[in-house]
């Protein structure tokens, strides 16, 4: 079962799975350029959620709570979690108009760590999780190409952590991804296998231990080095943890020829 730990309380707690519907709140703070890198990182944990909550079978939604903000800024923000393959917000507004958008309060708010160390641990049925702040130096989030693997970069980070993305890390996860989508091509040629038990296993833990994606990642990269899995085993595992990635990691199969396997 998913647990989640509330920041304030530090206490993991594990409610939401026994929703309908999960409704979360994502506060942003929409300075002059559309939206800091912390937004992003904030959306991408909520987007996170969302699909391992959808894979449970568990309706989400997300709201984005910006009462100050511009409707350009806001779009700003929204195009650039598009880019990065999220789920778009359902609702946006102070944080009692969208709750009330979206038809019922608040499971779950993100909330930055610095915020979590100031709120009490009284907040109802309402769950915290926090995001570390993450800066970047200039350019380190261009990559035109492919997105994605700026979406790769910020899962590499455990998300309670502060983040500085430099180039290099976007670059790394650019190669990554390059790699990871040529062997998912390749192993689709192969009959169907299930998943291996002990990755299958590692990688339901990390998830259902406060979203550990970082986790999940190392797991994905010691089955591609292990040597022991089927094609078939390794092209349904890897598939499978891209719903809840979103890296778009079978984008190039049945596209004919897998293309060159990319330089480490």
């Amino acid at each position: 079962m998913l647990h989640l730990v509330d920041a304030p309380s530090g206490r993991p707690v594990a409610p939401v799975m026994h929703r309908s519907v999960v409704r979360i709140g994502v506060p942003v703070r929409l300075p002059g350029g559309g939206g800091t890198l912390s937004d992003v990182r904030a959306m991408l944990t909520a987007d996170v959620l969302t699909r391992v909550l959808e894979l449970a079978g568990t309706i989400a939604y997300t709201g984005l709570i910006c009462p100050d903000g511009s409707d350009e800024r806001r779009e700003a923000l929204q195009a650039r979690a598009a880019e990065l393959g999220m789920h778009p917000a359902a609702a946006h507004g102070d944080e009692h108009g969208t709750a009330q958008e979206l038809g019922g309060p608040f499971a779950v708010r993100v909330v930055d760590t610095h915020q979590a160390a100031n709120e009490t641990d009284e907040a109802g049925d309402v769950i915290r999780i926090a995001v570390g702040d993450t800066h970047t130096v200039e350019r380190a989030t261009e990559r035109s190409d492919d997105p994605l693997s700026l979406r790769l970069a910020l899962l590499t980070q455990p998300r309670t952590e502060p983040f500085h993305l430099t180039p290099h890390a976007v670059s790394a996860a650019h190669h990554t991804l390059l790699r990871w989508r040529h062997a998912v091509a390749t192993w689709a040629d192969s009959p169907s296998r299930p998943m291996p038990g002990p990755a299958r296993d590692s990688i339901r833990d990390c998830l259902e231990d406060d979203l550990d994606v970082p986790g999940v990642l190392r797991t994905l990269h010691r089955l591609e080095h292990s040597g022991d899995a089927p094609a078939g085993a390794l092209f349904e595992t890897f598939a499978y943890v891209d719903r809840v990635l979103g890296l778009d990691l079978v984008r190039d199969v049945g596209r004919g020829p897998a293309p060159p396997r990319p330089l480490t």
